[in-house]
């Protein structure tokens, strides 16, 4: 080889090598021997067939054969290299038979390094494949155009679901994608592309008309994709059928204007509070509250409508339902109109979500002509209340007046009644029941002659008889009069005992209501512990005795344990 042709074979770029026709290496460029690896004294121990990887091995060789059998140039292949240190490298081989005086003498091979290439295609591929794979399985419609052209490059399959139409279609004629629009909607879509897709600002609602006639709603967006110049040469979208939301949206927007329509037309005042500022009031809530329109109270805050001495309530309630500590609250309060009198309000407000955030929704109204007429009530309970207390006292005046001496004993059962149903945990208006029953239970005795009522003396079996027959008149007189509670049964059955053994009628257990079986212990304990004419008081312990020994059998047993507890633990002491 001479210097010339030397000079060129070292400076080559690209890997140049020369072989006999056994493969064995004759000479090699320092570009081969850097892509190989190898030494410039070892090229006399490399063979061309121990380089190939074992896959093109049969192929390359084939291929050399031809070489040399015809004398010509074969085709440039792709074979895999197998360098010294057996890391592996990707060439582009082209072959050719060397002549010298006219004979076939070497081969000649040039071979350039495809390995990066050949992995930037790789990951090229692999990435075009995740990329296919995403936008043919996700629910968006991607699409991909060449501006300059007006092409459509690439839209995926779901567009086929969504507008009902070939993706075949839409590449043989992009502007089909502008017929699909709703004539009303296709103006302001086409003036939106070609001013923002560029721009990249480009997001639009718009409907299409499928073949089939129905609508879909569609939302696009779009932004420009740029090459190494910085200019424009792609757009990328994403659309999305909305239509679903759309409906929801219409049915929402339906369901707030009938509420709307529902509230502003309410007898009651309605009202939306957020961070404690009223953010919507209906026009009832601005008359209650004496204002021209809902406009003058909204951004106020709701304790500005609150008199001083209820904001701090006000305020609490407020807040337990933003802290999810109750749901909903009712309660009345002191409001102040717009001129600044005072206005009575009876309000119901629950934990609601307002426009994306909590809120308190609720209605209120003017309970001024309420609070008045219960204020007038309540005086006028009051006076009866008086009036019956007196018309008892009046009755059990006369029963004592046949009695002298047992004079204040109706009262003192009535009291002790009361406190013994008290211990037991009865609500107040039962105790004042069983009070008032004490009161009566013996208003019967008006029936019962004076001489034997005020005898000093043990009584006949006779005059006994009269004397039972007290509970029967007692129940006789009572049952004509109108109580709140069961007082006829009570004085009626006070004399009856848990056993059957009492009377007047022999009842047991729970066939005696528990008011007479409360007066039963008290009657009992009284009686016992003061003076009557046939004896003196024997004092409260030989009264506690007594219906502690008759417990569960004479006695309600929880009756009796609530007596000795009162005595006993509590200190009671039966009124004067």
């Amino acid at each position: 080889m001479n210097e010339r042709y030397r000079a060129l074979f070292e400076r080559s770029l690209d890997s140049v090598f020369l072989t006999d026709f056994e493969g064995n290496f004759l000479d090699a460029n320092h570009a081969a021997l850097d892509l190989l690896g190898y030494r410039r004294e070892e090229i006399p121990f490399i063979n061309f067939k121990t380089l190939l990887d074992p896959a093109d091995l049969q192929r390359a060789l084939a291929s050399l054969a031809e070489v040399i059998r015809s004398g010509t140039q074969h085709e440039t292949h792709e074979v895999t290299l197998n360098r010294k240190d057996g890391r592996k490298v990707i060439v582009e081989v082209k072959c050719s038979v060397v002549f010298e005086e006219g004979r076939a003498s070497a081969v000649l091979g040039i071979a350039r390094d495809v390995t990066a290439r050949k992995r930037t295609d790789e990951l090229l591929r692999e990435s075009e494949e995740r990329f296919r794979h995403i936008t043919e399985n996700i629910r968006e419609v991607f699409w991909l155009t060449d501006p300059s052209k007006n092409q459509m490059l690439y839209i995926s399959p779901t567009y086929e679901l969504i507008w009902n139409r070939t993706r075949a279609e839409l590449y043989a004629s992009p502007r089909s994608w502008l017929d699909a629009i709703h004539p009303e909607d296709r103006e302001h879509v086409l003036r939106a592309a070609l001013q923002k897709q560029v721009a990249g600002n480009y997001d639009e609602e718009y409907r299409i008309i499928r073949p089939d006639g129905t609508l879909r709603w569609i939302r696009d967006q779009a932004f420009p994709v740029r090459n190494v110049a910085g200019e424009v040469y792609r757009i990328a979208g994403v659309a999305e059928d909305i239509t679903e939301r759309k409906h929801a949206e219409d049915l929402l927007r339906e369901s707030e204007q009938r509420f709307r329509a529902m509230v502003e037309q309410s007898i009651s005042g309605f009202y939306v509070i957020q961070d404690g500022v009223l953010v919507y009031v209906n026009s009832r809530m601005a008359e209650i509250f004496d204002y021209a329109s809902p406009d003058e109270i909204v951004g106020k805050h709701h304790l500005e409508l609150t008199v001083e001495k209820d904001r701090a309530i006000a305020a609490q309630n407020v807040r337990r339902r933003i802290a999810g500590e109750v749901k909903s609250i009712s309660y009345s309060f002191t409001g102040v109109r717009k001129d600044g009198s005072e206005v009575e309000i009876g309000v119901h407000g629950s934990l609601a979500t307002y426009q994306g955030r909590p809120a308190i929704i609720g209605l209120l109204q003017d309970i001024s002509e309420r609070k008045r007429a219960q204020n007038e009530i309540r005086r006028y309970v009051a006076r009866l209340e008086r009036a019956m207390q007196s018309t008892i006292n009046v009755v059990a005046t006369i029963g004592e007046l046949r009695d002298p001496y047992t004079h204040g004993h109706e009262r003192r059962v009535g009291e002790v009644a009361a406190a013994i149903a008290a211990e037991m945990g009865l609500d107040a208006s039962r105790v004042e029941g069983v009070r008032i029953a004490g009161y009566l239970h013996d208003v019967g005795k008006i029936a019962v002659p004076a001489e034997i009522l005020s005898k000093p003396a043990h009584l006949t079996k006779a005059e006994y008889e009269l004397v039972k027959d007290h509970a029967q008149q007692s129940y006789e007189i009572l049952k004509t009069m109108e109580f709140a509670w069961r007082i006829a049964e009570s004085a009626w059955q006070h004399h009856e005992r848990i056993d059957g053994s009492g009377y007047p009628r022999g009842l047991k257990d729970e066939e005696i209501i528990l008011e007479a079986r409360v007066l039963a212990v008290a009657d009992t304990v009284e009686a016992m512990a003061s003076h009557r004419p046939y004896r003196p008081g024997l004092g409260i312990d030989k009264a506690l005795a007594e219906v502690e020994k008759g417990r569960s059998r004479l006695y309600d047993p929880q009756v009796v344990d609530a007596c000795l507890r009162l005595f006993r633990e509590n200190n009671y002491a039966i009124p004067a």
